[in-house]
């Protein structure tokens, strides 16, 4: 896959039933990263997410506040764009379900569905889960309640429109088996396949009980189920079935190179789309979804990357226990930074994690207070005292020591791109952060053993100061890029510091000597001060 193939990369459509947790700024940290990184490799990026507004919960929740379902959604979309700007995501596409575009969209797909042979009319009579808004069978349950709200669910009966899903069941299993990087990680994928092996059932997709949903365009008294409605958001998004371009209403963000593209947009990203989700709704982005997409005719996306939960100093997260991390008051106390920084390197992208308050102030200190943020600032102030902040010419050490550690970093500078690439390629953000941080340790350590403090006392080792001092400043340099996906903040910081723009694809900004000598760098500035240890887990 070439620096130029597309790549679509969306976030679930967060429920506006409550504001956004940890949970969700996870997903979206992720999908922030992740965006991009590929941007600053020269890729083409379409980052989209938005909120899921419609079903019986958000109907529910506003009768109980006193207002319509809209007004309800639209107080707390208003609450997801101010989490989003304060976290400085940068996202492409801001879909909301209420769109009109995306209801177009829904009905369209629905007509095909019918048309195919895919819709049948019966009697619904199920255990209904109104939390999470999904249907369960007796052995789904534990004791006889929701497995993830624990609560009972009702008892459910009405005539409703069905999807055949039980028809899908060999065409998934054959789709998953051409491409096995469909679902990852590997244990998501196996838990899907062994779902599907056990058999598929034909479920209800419509309801009409209450009317906050989108109607079906033959028989408007039945309005699409929730999810059914919002899982289509990922092509009507791209204009789906009927426009060329993206729904203008839908941009709502700042990277708008992302929409300039030839011909179709569904055509163009969503042989690239990558979703984005908690592993507790892989079921419906991968099962129900590609089915959905199957029975209008259109294919699966090429990838889905379902991430664990987070716990709380080892209990669960919930409201009850008085410990949901609001990413909000995290980013306003330490900087979006540490929070983005803790969620790519603690986070449960391989599996659950446990967000501890111990474990976020020593990262930080160990990793950018005394690692990043000490190696530029004695770089810069070094460099400024013995050179008036100018990049010197490269040279080799006269000590043979010295200079088999500059030719490690060397090495090491060369291989960062290739490292972070394959680490981004599967997923794992914290390798691919370790490996800048194993960037940092061994220049820290090449500041301590080359001694340039030292050096500059000495006239006749000023050819080893000068190659001391060129060496930090590529590194410098390339940290300053390659920190541009994970630590925005930081990496604009440190190019204000170095006096460069932050710009230019990753390929030519990670290696040796991209930074010419003779380069006025600015002035040194704290860039991370430590945090010290709290009495208390709150963040």
């Amino acid at each position: 896959m070439t620096a130029q193939t597309p790549i679509y990369i969306t976030t679930p459509l967060y429920y506006v039933n409550d504001e956004l947790h940890l949970g969700h700024a996870t997903t979206t940290v992720y999908a922030d990263t992740l965006a991009r990184f590929w941007r600053a490799c020269g890729r083409p990026v379409l980052f989209l997410t938005g909120s899921d507004e419609h079903g019986q919960k958000i109907h529910k929740a506003a009768s109980a506040a006193g207002t319509t379902p809209k007004d309800f959604a639209d107080r707390i979309v208003q609450k997801f764009f101010e989490l989003w700007d304060a976290l400085d995501i940068q996202y492409d596409v801001f879909i909301r379900t209420t769109d009109d575009f995306h209801k177009r969209a829904v009905q369209a797909l629905f007509t095909r569905l019918r048309d195919g042979g895919h819709i049948r009319k019966d009697r619904y009579n199920a255990l209904y889960c109104v939390e999470c808004e999904t249907n369960y069978t007796e052995k789904d349950l534990l004791d006889g309640k929701c497995p993830i709200h624990k609560t009972a669910p009702q008892q459910v009966s009405e005539e409703n429109y069905f999807f055949t899903l039980s028809s899908f069941t060999q065409p998934l299993l054959d789709h998953i088996a051409a491409n096995p990087d469909c679902i990852v990680p590997e244990p998501r994928r196996n838990e899907i396949v062994g779902k599907l092996k056990e058999g598929l059932n034909d479920i209800s997709v419509t309801r009409t009980t209450f009317d906050w949903g989108v109607p079906l365009p033959w028989e408007p008294s039945h309005v699409v189920w929730v999810w059914w409605d919002a899982l289509v958001n990922y092509i009507s998004g791209l204009g789906w079935p009927d426009s060329p371009a993206l729904p203008t209403d839908a941009i709502q963000g700042r990277s708008r190179h992302a929409h300039e593209v030839a011909g179709n947009a569904f055509a163009h990203w969503w042989p690239s789309a990558v979703h984005l989700v908690g592993k507790d709704i892989l079921w419906h982005h991968t099962v129900v979804w590609w089915s959905q997409l199957l029975g209008a005719g259109e294919k699966p996306p090429r990838q889905v990357f379902a991430h664990g939960w987070w716990q709380v100093e080892g209990d669960k997260m919930s409201k009850t226990l008085g410990n949901v991390i609001k990413p909000q008051e995290v980013a306003a106390k330490y900087g979006r930074d540490a929070l983005r920084y803790h969620i790519l390197r603690e986070g449960p992208a391989k599996g659950d994690a446990d967000w501890r308050q111990a474990a976020f102030v020593t990262r930080f200190n160990a990793d950018l207070a005394n690692g990043l943020g000490n190696l530029l600032n004695r770089s810069l102030n070094m460099l400024g005292k013995y050179f008036d902040g100018k990049v010197p010419p490269e040279t080799a050490f006269d000590q043979p020591a010295l200079e088999k550690a500059r030719l490690s970093l060397i090495d090491r500078v060369n291989g960062l791109y290739p490292r972070l690439v394959a680490a981004i390629t599967n997923f794992d953000l914290d390798a691919a952060c370790e490996a800048v941080i194993e960037l940092v340790r061994e220049t820290n350590a090449f500041v301590n053993n080359a001694a340039p403090f030292k050096l500059a006392k000495d006239p006749a080792r000023a050819k080893d100061l000068q190659a001391s001092m060129h060496a930090l400043c590529q590194v410098d340099f390339v940290l300053c890029h390659a920190l541009r996906a994970f630590l925005p903040d930081a990496a604009n910081r440190i190019a204000t510091q170095l006096a460069v723009p932050l710009d230019g694809v990753l390929a030519d900004r990670l290696r040796w000597n991209a930074l010419g000598a003779g380069h006025q760098t600015g002035k040194a500035e704290p860039l991370f001060m430590r945090l010290e240890a709290e009495g208390n887990t709150d963040a």
